[in-house]
């Protein structure tokens, strides 16, 4: 019986293809002792047996046979035959309500080899990650079913319990006795090591078609053991944590549904009856579980569960902030408790990134503002964000920005709130603003470098500075942060940070002129001007009266600019600010011009072009050189006008000022203009659209889309000169300029005129006599008179 042993082991060796020497390499028997057992002349231990059947990849029976013959029976013992081969079919049920993940199915349907079923590699691994309760184990399970028939020698599921409530992750060992049992290897046939289950997984699963979902898994280093060796087969895992680490995966990152998706599910789940005539509660429902699948099943559930209930009733019982999480709780299932997962497997200090990081009261969260909230070095505050991401716990939806799901900055803003001292958070907070205040400075004093000493001068923070390259840097970092600054300085007014609330807006006072709507720059004004007299700052609070003047004169309130302009003009003389006097001055000067008070405009003017050359005071005095030329045009002083339109334009491109340059341009075309000189005046307009478009400026793109429609109706070219006059209308909504509106629409009427479109040009004409009249300007009387005419 021996001898049916020896050679009953030597088949086996011979179909495997290996070698004696391989054999006992793969089993940790000494080629010695196989050549003995082979030839039969030694009864084996039958440890040693178990070992050589696991190297071999035997089946049940085939290892039962070998074991018997060990023994020295030519057949299994009674009892002990194997049971016949059931395939496995393990995967948890489908639910019925499943909904949406086309483009996601489809992915791993094709993954898996298209509609027709052919494989298209020989084993596919896909990382299906998202953060918790985003629906993970749904898709994977049901792409599963879908996939079924494909993989006849079983689907098989493993929980591993990566992040399961009181449980430690399933060690990988664990995991492959898991999948041994499901293919039918007896618990006296398991292997003890977790390299030999791995051996004899891989054995087991070479020339099967298997669909393996390796659900909840925490890491790279837990599923690699698990993953098969042979072809023809799917493995579907599902994480919290992106795996970058799993070699030959296909990732897929789930993010929450559609709006429409969302809608649909929760109306599945709580029933269409139920929903019905109710479709604006729905939305609002849909959007405060922040369109999670997790919420939306319990919300819905929720409302299923409770007959006497409308979506009224639900929406105001989870519509209360504070209660938001706890409403969100069904039995055994929560979000809160989903997340507190997620967020145990942190580390502390990643813990405290994640909590302070809603600190940030703006849209999303950069390394160097992180740096700022944690104090920690840059490169630190890189690894706590990717390492937040690849947890799902941050977003990064743009390269190196990352901000919160709604439901995580819930929880993020509890978990503050229960962990960290108002102190600690206030220090964070202060951290943050100064880094934002110091970098504004940096970015304005590369770009309005004369403007220097009149913004104020923030101190250098700890940490690592951000440093700008050239303008271009820094004209990209304020669009990026555009933004967050502007909720910085809505919040500084909140957090009782007036120092903060009075610096930002000053600072970036001639950027946000520019870049934003007036109406939404007259809040931050009105703001700052409250925080410089909190501040007990007269000077910061004449040059907030200053900027909010400006705004005043862009939506075409003109004598309450005046006003504003003549309380700042007073308390800079009576605090002896001469800088600060000229720069009212020349401000006057331009109000005066817009309202048709010329004499006292030009008086103004030139008072501030004296006084920035006696002190000197550079900023001012190209603000002066710009707005003296339009004065003395319009004064019919040509000459003069041509004087300072030169000298202002040589200024500017000597100093590098590119902003300065396009403004110049265009005077100097009104200028070309008042001579007819149309082409040249087109020329310069359009040089100064194009420093306008490289500057980013949608003011400025307003002005000489604006300018190039008079030139080019001029020249009668009426088609092309709506098209420039169209575009400039695109831009007013944003700028809220009244002043350009009105000229536009008198150029628009004028165009229709043109091309006889008389009715058109009718409607044009009385919404350009509607806002010239209401800024009581000039223009009006022009704006009167083509109306009348095209009345007539």
């Amino acid at each position: 019986m021996l001898g049916d042993f020896g050679t009953l082991l030597r088949q086996h060796r011979y179909s495997t293809g290996w070698t004696q020497e391989q054999l006992a390499e793969e089993s940790g028997i000494s080629t010695h002792a196989i050549s003995v057992l082979e030839s039969g002349r030694r009864r084996p231990r039958l440890s040693s047996v178990a070992r050589l059947a696991t190297a071999l990849g035997l089946d049940p029976a085939d290892r039962d046979r070998l074991l018997s013959a060990a023994r020295g029976e030519s057949e299994p013992r009674p009892g002990g035959e194997p049971a016949e081969h059931v395939v496995p079919r393990l995967l948890p049920y489908a639910v019925p309500d499943f909904t949406g993940r086309l483009d996601e199915v489809d992915r791993l349907l094709a993954l898996a080899g298209g509609p027709g079923g052919a494989q298209a590699r020989p084993l596919v691994i896909s990382a299906i990650d998202g953060m918790a309760g985003v629906g993970k184990t749904a898709l994977a399970v049901h792409v599963g079913h879908t996939l079924a028939d494909r993989f006849p020698d079983g689907q098989l599921f493993v929980d591993l319990r990566g992040f399961t409530p009181g449980q430690r992750p399933l060690e990988p060992g664990a995991g492959l006795a898991s999948l041994l049992r499901a293919v039918g290897v007896s618990e006296t046939a398991l292997p003890s090591g977790t390299e030999e289950r791995a051996r004899l997984w891989r054995s087991r699963a070479s020339g099967r078609r298997y669909l393996i979902v390796l659900d909840n898994a925490v890491d790279a280093e837990q599923v690699r053991p698990l993953i098969p060796g042979g072809p023809h087969c799917l493995v579907l895992v599902t994480s919290r944590r992106r795996m970058p680490a799993l070699d030959g995966a296909v990732s897929l990152p789930l993010d929450v549904l559609s709006h429409d998706e969302a809608v649909e599910l929760f109306s599945r789940i709580a029933g269409p009856e139920r929903v019905t005539g109710h479709a604006t509660t729905v939305d609002e429902i849909v959007a405060l579980c922040g369109k999670l699948p997790l919420a939306l099943r319990i919300a819905a559930a929720r409302l299923a569960h409770h007959p006497a209930w409308t979506p009224v009733e639900l929406l105001q019982r989870i519509r209360r902030p504070q209660k938001l999480l706890t409403e969100l709780s069904d039995h055994d299932r929560s979000v809160a408790a989903a997340f507190v997962d997620s967020y145990h497997a942190l580390t502390p200090a990643r813990r405290l990134a994640f909590r302070l990081a809603v600190l940030h009261p703006g849209e999303d969260v950069t390394p160097h503002a992180l740096a700022a909230l944690v104090d920690a070095p840059l490169d630190e505050a890189e690894e706590l964000l990717e390492s937040l991401h690849n947890h799902h716990l941050l977003i990064e939806h743009a390269a190196f920005r990352y901000t919160f799901h709604d439901l995580l900055r819930t929880f993020a803003g509890e978990l503050l709130a229960r962990e960290d001292s108002g102190p600690l958070q206030r220090a964070a907070l202060i951290r943050l603003f100064d880094h934002y205040r110091h970098t504004a400075g940096s970015a304005m004093d590369l770009l309005a470098p004369l403007e220097r000493h009149h913004r104020p001068r923030p101190p250098e923070p700890g940490g690592t500075p951000l440093v700008f390259a050239d303008q271009a840097d820094a004209t990209a970092w304020l669009a990026r942060e555009q933004a967050n600054l502007l909720a910085l300085i809505r919040h500084a007014t909140d957090a009782d940070l007036p120092q903060y609330a009075a610096d930002l807006p000053a600072l970036l006072w001639r950027h946000l002129k520019r870049h934003m709507p007036a109406h939404e720059a007259l809040g931050l004004a009105t703001r700052a001007l409250r925080a410089t007299r909190q501040l007990g700052d007269p000077a910061g609070e004449a040059a907030a009266l200053r900027h909010l003047a400006g705004i005043r004169y862009q939506l075409g309130d003109l004598p309450q600019a005046l006003d504003l302009l003549h309380r700042a003009l007073e308390i800079q003389q009576r605090i002896g600010n001469r800088n600060g006097e000229a720069h009212v001055l020349a401000n006057l000067g331009l109000v005066l011009t817009r309202m048709g008070r010329l004499e006292e405009a030009l008086d103004h003017e030139r008072r501030a072009l004296r006084l920035s050359r006696e002190i000197p005071e550079p900023a001012v005095e190209a603000i002066v050189l710009i707005n003296l030329g339009p004065t003395l045009t319009r004064l019919g002083r040509l000459p003069e006008a041509l004087e300072y339109h030169q000298e202002a334009l040589e200024y500017h491109r000597r100093g590098g000022n590119r902003l300065g340059q396009a403004i110049v341009l265009q005077q100097f075309g009104e200028y070309q203009q008042k001579l007819r000189r149309h082409p040249e005046a087109l020329d310069l307009y359009q040089e100064a659209l194009e420093l306008h478009r490289d500057l980013g400026d949608t003011f400025g793109q307003a002005e000489a889309h604006t300018l190039l429609g008079d030139a080019l109706l001029a020249l009668d070219a009426p088609a092309s000169a709506l098209q420039h006059y169209r575009a400039a209308l695109a831009y007013l909504p944003h700028t809220g300029e009244r002043y350009n509106l009105g000229r536009i629409h008198t150029g628009l009427a004028r165009t229709h005129l043109c091309l006889g479109e008389a009715d058109t040009a009718r409607k044009h004409a009385e919404q350009a006599v509607e806002i010239h009249t209401s800024l009581n300007i000039p223009e009006a009387d022009e704006a009167r008179a083509l109306l009348d005419s095209l009345t007539e």
